[in-house]
This record gives structure tokens, C-alpha cells and sequence, in this order.
């Protein structure tokens, strides 16, 4: 496309948005972000309506354009997490660069940043400066350990957060090295607080005139917060919490098996009637009241632990994961299967609960399909227009549509290399 096809397309979904009823359809965010942190956090205001602009210099796209590419052509990491986004160009160096963003900060709710703390101050764009602009501006700042302390200044990454919240060390099995999660988790979990952060700053807030506000997170105490037991633990016993592998220092039982087939299954069972269930269904109903098993606490024992593992692993292993599957779900036991993509993509329940959003790229021209967010509200259900969109294909839709530059305007900047 074009960039005038580009101006079209953008100008004819932004104008369905305005006419629906999702409720960020007139929050406009500015996206400083890069790879997925912040970026995580705009895409899911943008799946609710809000106008989010994502930003890029001009020299240095965002990395995760280059993630993973499919057939030469396809960013599947760019295409999910900028999502419905206005993507510009802008050179933050240039006076002009800076211009463009400062009228934008006038005209916006919500700017969204991942740098390392006090990169923007160094560009004119210090949090004071910016509410002088904007007194009504939300501003949400994520970096590796935050914007205070004696590491605020270092780079950070999430899987240096990942590794530094604990997370690492306990997500293996005894015995073996830390390990780092397959996806960029520290990132996108501290993308959804970062999005909570807003939406309740949100809530006192009015574009350029009040309730302007500053939220500061690092990447790695969100996931410190999810490990918030164990560190009580550490503090009331002085016993450093050891990984457990698929199983739980505290219930039982827990684990993943391996059916007839080869395929996996996974179960929880640790409450009391859940339990008396499972042993009922694998024949050793005598369990439930013998020594040792009568209860959780006595089922936390290694001994009792292996002998729970032995008798539920050889009832699974006599049958499919579809045959142990069926038969937990009649006798209520809580099974259910271990998944690969493949596996999600014909899944029944998956495709009747639309997860998988479908969304054309007006790019290739291809429907894509991906999960996106799983928020879900009955009256007011995101809304996925399209996947992420080339390099500056937004530049001329918010430039002369959205802050009234005229096209000469646009096209000396252009020349400048200011976007």
C-alpha cells in the first residue's frame, strides 16, 4: 500500500472506533516504548479503543521487527504486540522531532516509555517539563529496576529481571540449572501492571488540565510480587525456598504424567475431595484413609509423594490422553492436557471461545490469526482492527490528520530527516 491507501486504511478504522462504544475510544496514548515491555501495556489499552501512537526512530526500528521472522515477510512479534497502533517515525534529536512530540504530549492522556530512567529528561522531556505541557498526562515509565535506587541506572532486560526476582531459580527441577522462561515474561507482565497503573491514574485524570501522574515500574518486581509466599517463607524460616520441579513444596498431588501415547496430561489435585476422587479413580481408594495420605499435610512427605506419583503415573500410562482425559472429566477429577501450538490451534473450546482473534494485514493481503487479549467485557469486547503495520505508515494520518500539518509541511520533514 501506499502511503495515501495507508492514510485511508488508517483514517476508516480509527473512524469505526469512534463510533462504537469501547470505552478508551477517546484516551490517546503516545507508545515511546521498544520490544515489549511498554509496548505491551499501549497494545492493550488499543484492543479497548484508546488512540495509541507508537513512536520509532527514524534510524532504528523496533527490534522486535526482527524477531523471529516467518517466510521472509512476516514479524509475528510486531504484528501481535503493535496491534492497531499508529506507528511514526520521529527523530527526538531533531528541534522539529521534538516539536511533533511536544504537540502530540498536548493532545495525548497517556505517554508510555521503557528507556533507562532519565533518557527523555536529557531530551527536554523531563516529567516537570512535560506537565507544564500537559498537567493531565499519565506518564508510565518501566525500566530494569526502576526509576530510584542504586540500579537505576544500569541497562536492564527481563531476563536479567526474571533472574533477579527469584523467578529463575525456582522455575527447574532439583539438581538442575535455573531456568529462563520461553517467552518474554518479565516484560509482559509488568506491560499488564503498567496498563492497571493507568487505568487507575486514569480515573482522576483530564486532558490538559489536571490529574497528571507519574508511575514508576521495574521489570522485576512484578514477578518478585508473584513469589511474594515464598519470600515470607524465607523470612519467618530462614530457609531458602528450593525449586520443585512440576510439583509444590506445600500440596500434593501435582504433576505431569505421560500417557499410553506419549502425550502428557497435567493434574491438581491437592484439596481433599479433589484427591479422594483421583485415588477413587485410579483404584486405591485405600489411600484416602491410610497414614500418611489422610490429609495434606501427610501427603507433603517424600515417601508419601512418590508413592502418589507411582500409583496416578501407572493408571495414566495404561491409557491415551484422550481416554484419561474423559475419564477424570466423568469422575470430576481436574486433568486436563499439556498443549503445543498445534494442539491449541484445533482445540475445540479454544475456537468456540473466539481466542484466536482472525484480523487481515492490509499488507499481504493474509488473515492472520493469533490470541490476543484475554480480557473479555460482555458489553464491550476488544476490538482487533489490524496487526502491526509497517515502519512510519502512520507518519501522514497523525501528522496532517491528527496535528494539522499541511502535506509541503510533512515532506520538507521527510527531506530533514525528521521523520
Amino acid at each position: 500500500m501506499d502511503p495515501a491507501e495507508l492514510r485511508a486504511f488508517i483514517k476508516e478504522h480509527r473512524d469505526k472506533i469512534q463510533s462504537t462504544n469501547l470505552p478508551l475510544r477517546d484516551i490517546r496514548v503516545i507508545d515511546l516504548g521498544a520490544v515489549v515491555a511498554a509496548p505491551f501495556a499501549a497494545a492493550m489499552l488499543g484492543d479497548f479503543g484508546a488512540e495509541v501512537i507508537k513512536i520509532e526512530p527514524r534510524e532504528t526500528p523496533d527490534a522486535i521487527r526482527f524477531w523471529n521472522i516467518v517466510d521472509q515477510k512476516y514479524q509475528p512479534y510486531w504484528l501481535v504486540h503493535s496491534r492497531n497502533k499508529l506507528p511514526i517515525t520521529l527523530n527526538l534529536k531533531h528541534p522539529k522531532g521534538q516539536e511533533v512530540l511536544r504537540q502530540l504530549v498536548k493532545g495525548s492522556d497517556v505517554l508510555l516509555e521503557n528507556m533507562r530512567p532519565r533518557t527523555l529528561d536529557r531530551l527536554g522531556f523531563s516529567s516537570a517539563e512535560l506537565w507544564k505541557l500537559n498537567p493531565g498526562l499519565v506518564i508510565g515509565r518501566i525500566s530494569g529496576y526502576g526509576q530510584t535506587g542504586p540500579y537505576s541506572s544500569r541497562p536492564g532486560f527481563g531476563t536479567l529481571a526474571e533472574s533477579m526476582s527469584g523467578f529463575a531459580q525456582l522455575n527447574t527441577h532439583p539438581g538442575h540449572p535455573p531456568t529462563l522462561p520461553p517467552m518474554p515474561l518479565a516484560d509482559m507482565l509488568t506491560g499488564i501492571h503498567l496498563a492497571f497503573g493507568v487505568m487507575v491514574a486514569l480515573r482522576g485524570q483530564k486532558r490538559g488540565v489536571s490529574g497528571g501522574e507519574e508511575i514508576d515500574l521495574s521489570l522485576y518486581e512484578p514477578l518478585l510480587s508473584f513469589l511474594s509466599p515464598e519470600y515470607l517463607v524465607y523470612i519467618l524460616s530462614g530457609e531458602i525456598p528450593q525449586p520443585f520441579g512440576n510439583e509444590q513444596p506445600f500440596a500434593v498431588p501435582r504433576n505431569n504424567y505421560q500417557a499410553k501415547d506419549g502425550k502428557w496430561v497435567a493434574l491438581s489435585g491437592t484439596a481433599q475431595a479433589p484427591f479422594e476422587r483421583i485415588m477413587d479413580l485410579v483404584g486405591h481408594s485405600e489411600l484416602k484413609t491410610q497414614p500418611g495420605f489422610r490429609n495434606n499435610a501427610e501427603r507433603i512427605s517424600p515417601e508419601s509423594r512418590k508413592v502418589l506419583n507411582k500409583v496416578i503415573g501407572d493408571w495414566i500410562r495404561s491409557k491415551s490422553r484422550e481416554e484419561v482425559i474423559k475419564e477424570c472429566e466423568k469422575a470430576g477429577v481436574t486433568m486436563g492436557p499439556v498443549y503445543n501450538m498445534e494442539d491449541i490451534s484445533k482445540d475445540p473450546h479454544v475456537k468456540d471461545r473466539a481466542t484466536i482473534y482472525e484480523v487481515l494485514d492490509p499488507v499481504t493481503g493474509k488473515t492472520l490469526s493469533f490470541p490476543a487479549g484475554p480480557i473479555r467485557l460482555r458489553k464491550t469486547p476488544a476490538c482487533i482492527q489490524y496487526p502491526g503495520l509497517p515502519m512510519g505508515a502512520a507518519n501522514d494520518y497523525v501528522l496532517q490528520n491528527l496535528l494539522g500539518y499541511t502535506a509541503e509541511e510533512v515532506a520538507k520533514m521527510k527531506e530533514e530527516k525528521v521523520i
